[in-house]
């Protein structure tokens, strides 16, 4: 029996999990009043600034979230870079 409950129970912690971080995420999007307009304006500014300085980003790959820290909310932007061919492939 220990086995199916905690075969079973998994599944509920996740689900529980995963509802516990969608509730985060409300809070803080309610907290900072950021509407999705707002998110995708704020990804496309990023994006023309960093591509002053690094010609190599992928504007359409930019994620930029909100999520609850230890002691403080974090705005995060994940910003993949394409990668140059390599010229000196010896190295």
């Amino acid at each position: 029996m220990s086995f199916l409950n905690g075969l079973f129970g998994r599944k509920r912690d996740s689900s529980a999990e995963l509802a516990k971080q969608r509730l985060l995420t409300v809070l803080i999007d309610d907290r900072y009043k950021l509407t999705p307009e707002m998110m995708a304006q704020m990804k496309a500014d990023l994006a023309e600034v960093l591509k002053r300085y690094l010609p190599a980003i992928d504007a359409e790959q930019i994620e930029v979230t909100l999520s609850r820290g230890e002691a403080h909310d974090l705005l995060k932007a994940d910003v993949p870079l394409r990668r140059a061919p390599d010229s000196h492939p010896n190295r």
